[in-house]
């Protein structure tokens, strides 16, 4: 299902949350909308399900428009068919994992074949034999699996996702990335991910909406967020950046130690390091600004060191924020 948001716009008590976004969430893609807390990107999301009701523009599913401010549209959220992962999970904790799971389709009336349909949602997410067991009987991972399965099982043709691997631990949120990616991959569903961890936005979307005070700054692919960022803030937020000037940037990998020609030499101190298991990414202090570099040498604060920098990767930005 391709989603369309035309121009939609959010206030809330006289504060604007949503500044005119337009976007075209392509059938069957994973798109992440990333930002900061506050940036506006769970009240998007939320306008999508029909959570919230936005103060102008219009949202097409396919070519059914869903919300219209002009024409008065506005189908309610459980007219829309849409999966919701939530945060917290969400289950149930009076019923099984079995009743969890089929309470979606018990509500939408899709009970004929109920036992069926809950038995390959749960075999889609790896927990079957799991069927008769609580939420408080189950780990994380095993928890947000089960909301996963919950939100599959009425074949939605698109699941929206408001932060659903916040609560788990590193190891766990990084197995989870790989399976709920994979899991969406294989069934084919449009995907909505709303994040504010870049690792998670970066690996596994097709395309990420960086979104910074109710507006959208960038929506492209991955690579091209990182490789050509379009505004000083996108550069800042999504992987590191060394700041030549205000209006121009490079990024660590750009930065040798070895001596290359045409490459420009900058004299600078080391702060400090942090050992990344298979390289080092060393702070360093260019008079009033501190840089990054990754290196496979351990350095020590206090060091003086020649960096050299690439000029053909520098990125500048002009005046009004844009490269």
């Amino acid at each position: 299902m391709k989603i369309d948001l035309r121009n939609l716009s959010k206030s809330f008590s006289g504060k604007q949350v949503l500044n005119n976004i337009s976007l075209c969430i392509e059938s069957g893609s994973f798109t992440t909308l990333l930002g900061p807390s506050g940036c506006g990107k769970t009240t998007l999301l939320r306008m999508i399900a029909g959570l919230e009701t936005p103060d102008q523009g219009d949202l097409y599913f396919d070519d059914t428009c869903v919300f219209s401010s002009f024409s008065g549209i506005n189908l309610p959220p459980e007219k829309r068919g849409l999966g919701f992962v939530f945060q917290d999970f969400a289950l149930w904790p009076h019923m099984t994992v079995f009743e969890n799971v089929a309470f979606g389709l018990r509500v939408k009336g899709k009970v004929q074949g109920l036992d069926q349909q809950v038995k390959d949602a749960l075999e889609a997410v790896q927990l079957k034999g799991f069927e008769k067991r609580y939420p408080h009987q189950l780990s994380g991972g095993q928890q947000q699996r089960v909301a996963f399965a919950r939100a599959i099982a009425i074949r939605p043709p698109c699941i929206l996702f408001d932060e659903p691997l916040s609560a788990l631990d590193a190891i766990l949120r990084e197995e989870m990335r790989t399976e709920l990616k994979n899991l969406v991959s294989r069934l084919g569903t449009t995907s909505v991910f709303v994040t504010h961890d870049q690792i998670e936005a970066m690996t596994m979307s097709d395309r990420i909406a960086v979104m910074n005070q109710g507006n959208v700054e960038q929506y492209e692919e991955p690579e091209k967020i990182y490789e050509c960022p379009s505004t000083p803030f996108v550069a800042r937020f999504v992987g590191k950046s060394n700041w030549i000037s205000p209006s121009a940037m490079i990024r660590p990998e750009h930065l040798s130690l070895t001596p290359t020609q045409r490459w420009e030499a900058r004299e600078m101190e080391v702060e400090g390091f942090q050992y990344m298991g298979s390289a080092y990414e060393v702070i360093l202090r260019s008079r009033e600004r501190s840089w990054s570099l990754v290196t496979h040498k351990r350095m020590e604060p206090g060091q003086r060191l020649t960096v050299f920098v690439d000029p053909s990767h520098v990125l500048y930005f002009a005046s009004e924020g844009h490269a």
